[in-house]
Formats: structure tokens, C-alpha cells, sequence
């Protein structure tokens, strides 16, 4: 993850098309139309692999700052807090 991040690869980071974003995922049969969001924040997080979710913050910061972003953390920004990731 870190490796995929570094700046040298800047160029192929975009604005205009986020690299982390909330995946619909559907739960149970597809007759009962339930369904939940996940993000690579939320699988990491869940992995507790804490250097990864802050990769991830770093380059959300830098390259996702936006309102449409911070879906990505609405529900699990009290469990960044507590692993202590820095939320910049």
C-alpha cells in the first residue's frame, strides 16, 4: 500500500477520480435487497492494520480533500481516534 502511495507515482493520482471510495455490497439473497457500504478504510480497519488506514488517510487528505470524502469516515471515525491514526 505505502509502495502504491509514494509521491513519485503523483502523476496518476487525479482529483477528478478518488482511488478510495464506499463499495455497495450485497448482503443475503438478491430477492431481499438488502445491502451495506464498505470502504478499503473500513476492510483495513476491521484487519487492524494500522499503518495501511494511515496511508490511506494521507493520501485522502492530500489528494481526496473534499465533503464527499468524509462519507468515508462517518461511522468509524471514533475507531481512528482510538488506534490512534492521525487524522490531519
Amino acid at each position: 500500500m505505502s509502495y502504491l502511495l509514494q509521491d513519485e507515482f503523483e502523476e496518476h493520482f487525479s482529483f477528478e477520480f478518488p482511488l478510495f471510495y464506499r463499495n455497495k455490497i450485497q448482503k443475503g439473497p438478491a430477492r431481499d435487497g438488502r445491502y451495506f457500504y464498505r470502504s478499503a478504510v473500513d476492510s483495513a480497519l476491521r484487519a487492524n492494520q494500522v499503518r495501511a488506514v494511515q496511508t490511506m488517510m494521507d493520501y485522502i487528505v492530500k489528494y481526496q480533500n473534499n465533503l464527499i470524502s468524509s462519507f468515508l469516515f462517518a461511522k468509524n471515525f471514533p475507531e481512528l481516534i482510538e488506534k490512534g491514526i492521525l487524522v490531519k
